[in-house]
Order: C-alpha cells, then sequence, then structure tokens
C-alpha cells in the first residue's frame, strides 16, 4: 500500500562537508558532515510545515547513502523512492562559506547514484497518490538519463492529474548557459508553477530586469509564476492578477537553502488554498529561515500550524 503524498519530488541527494565557521576549507581544522540536495531540502521543509512529502532519487550501498536515508526519515520524508544503487556511490560535495560573503562550492559527483536515476525508477503509484510534482533544473543537467526521468515524470503527473511545479535552479558547475537554457525553457513551458529566481531568470530568459523576467516567463504559459528577488522581496502573477511581498528582515548567516525553503513555503500555501500574496508571504519566512543558520535545511521552522 502505498502512502499518500502532497508533494513528489526526485533529484539527487548527497553528502555534505563544510567548515562550522566562515573560513576557507584548506585552513579548516574540522568539518560538519550533513546531508544536501535542493530536492531534499524542499522534502524537509514541507515536512516541517506539516505535509508529506516523497522523495525520489539513487542513493549508494555506502555510510553517506545510509546517512541520507536515515535523516529524510527522521525528518519524516517518505523514503520508499530511495533506491538503493549498488553499482555507484552516493554524490559528495564539499562547501565553504567565507566570512566576506563569498560561498565555494566543491562537487564530486560525477557518475553518482543519483546521476543514474532513469525513467524506468518512477512507480505509477508515487504520481496516483500525490497532489504535487516538484522538480528543478537541476537534475536535467545531471545526465541524459536525469533529463529523460524529468520529463518521463511530468508525462506522469499530467496523466494524474498532478499540479506540476519548477525551479529552473540554475548550477554553473553542471553545464553551460546555452545548453542549460535549452533543456529548461521546454520544461518551464510545461508547469503550471514556475518558481525563478531573479538571476536565473536573467540568464534563462535573456532579460534585463526583473518586469521583463517576470513578463517572459509569464509567456511560457504557467498558471502561477514567481520570481524570487532576495533581499527585494518576491513578486507573483496568477491568472492574470500580480501580487508582490516584501522579504523577511533576517541576519544571514548562510544562504545555502533559501530557495529551496521558499519553494516550500510557496507551495505549502497554494495547496492549502490559501492565495498567490500568502503563498509569497510564507515562501519568504520560510527562505529568510533557512539563511539564519548554517547549514543546507537547519533554519527551516516546523511549523504544525500556519
Amino acid at each position: 500500500m502505498i502512502e499518500p503524498c502532497d508533494v513528489l519530488t526526485l533529484g539527487e541527494s548527497m553528502a555534505v562537508l563544510y567548515p562550522p565557521q566562515a573560513i576557507g576549507l584548506e585552513a579548516a581544522a574540522r568539518v560538519e558532515l550533513d546531508v544536501a540536495g535542493a530536492e531534499g531540502n524542499l522534502a524537509i521543509a514541507l515536512a516541517r510545515l506539516g505535509l508529506r512529502a516523497r522523495l525520489v532519487a539513487r542513493v549508494g550501498d555506502d555510510p553517506f547513502g545510509r546517512r541520507l536515508r536515515a535523516t529524510y526519515a527522521a525528518e519524516g520524508v517518505l523514503t520508499d523512492g530511495l533506491l538503493t544503487d549498488t553499482a555507484a556511490a552516493t554524490g559528495v560535495f564539499f562547501r565553504e562559506w567565507l566570512a566576506d560573503g563569498a560561498r565555494r562550492v566543491y562537487y564530486y559527483r560525477r557518475g553518482s547514484a543519483g546521476a543514474r536515476l532513469a525513467a524506468t525508477d518512477l512507480r505509477p503509484e508515487w504520481f496516483a497518490n500525490a497532489r504535487a510534482l516538484h522538480l528543478t533544473g537541476i537534475t536535467p543537467a545531471l545526465s541524459v538519463s536525469c533529463a529523460a526521468t524529468c520529463a518521463a515524470a511530468i508525462d506522469m503527473a499530467r496523466a494524474h492529474g498532478l499540479l506540476v511545479s519548477f525551479d529552473p535552479n540554475y548550477r554553473a558547475p553542471l553545464w553551460d548557459v546555452a545548453t542549460a537554457r535549452a533543456t529548461l525553457l521546454p520544461l518551464m513551458a510545461r508547469c503550471d508553477v514556475l518558481l525563478v529566481g531573479d538571476e536565473e531568470g536573467r540568464m534563462v530568459f535573456e532579460t534585463a530586469d526583473d518586469d521583463a523576467t517576470l513578463a517572459a516567463a509569464a509567456a511560457l504559459g504557467p498558471r502561477v509564476v514567481v520570481l524570487k528577488r532576495g533581499a527585494q522581496g518576491a513578486w507573483g502573477v496568477a491568472d492574470g492578477v500580480r501580487a508582490e511581498v516584501a522579504a523577511v528582515p533576517v541576519v544571514a548567516v548562510d544562504p545555502v537553502g533559501a530557495g529551496d525553503g521558499f519553494d516550500a513555503g510557496f507551495l505549502a500555501a497554494w495547496l492549502r488554498g490559501d492565495g498567490l500574496a500568502a503563498a509569497l508571504r510564507l515562501g519568504a519566512r520560510i527562505g529568510a529561515a533557512a539563511v539564519a543558520q548554517m547549514g543546507d535545511y537547519a533554519g527551516y521552522p516546523r511549523l504544525r500550524v500556519w
């Protein structure tokens, strides 16, 4: 029996190691070990908001894979979609968050278990027992099979009447701008909810400012378009109606996980029927909470009633 969920998401989850303070890796005496990945972050944030999220990913038959499985389970994420790949290792990356605000990331994920995700891994019953599918542009950047899996997931979501949410989440180390644009635009055109960061939006749509980016994103056809503007707040358009919210004041400690938290907050409110402005406000609230603590998901609040 498949347990129903509110949001089904898929992508690579990895182990991350980072110094516990703002210092370069070459000067660090020790590092913290945790789990990371945009889709896993979103699933944790949703679980802390009281929703049910199912994460689909391949992990290695190794300590990192077991750490991922245990962490997500402890956070209340449905883990029956975490598939063990005995032929590849769990991806690992290192990051450093420096005192001057610079953040650097070093990936060791080529040929990882996560990059071997395939359309045949998808189970129709996961889609039959979900309300929404959330994807990011990170997954199709990992491999040909991952890109095909994203396309197949959208097909299955459409067949089962799911809301489709997409965040392009551009990662420069994974692919060049031209390849990313050619891959992401067709996927974004097939979604219902498009959640775009301002900087990546200008890159994907080749626009000069936020108004032009929002207009170009809306022209693709999604019912809902959100432009995440960092410290300037967020804009959204739903069914032709526009709303804007201010950013939540916060002292930023670590920017990682803010966009994923925003996505989770927005989707949680939207699925509850709270409307565009309320969804933007909850997204901004969760995104701000994310940056107030070190770590990918540590700052996400546990709001069972919101």
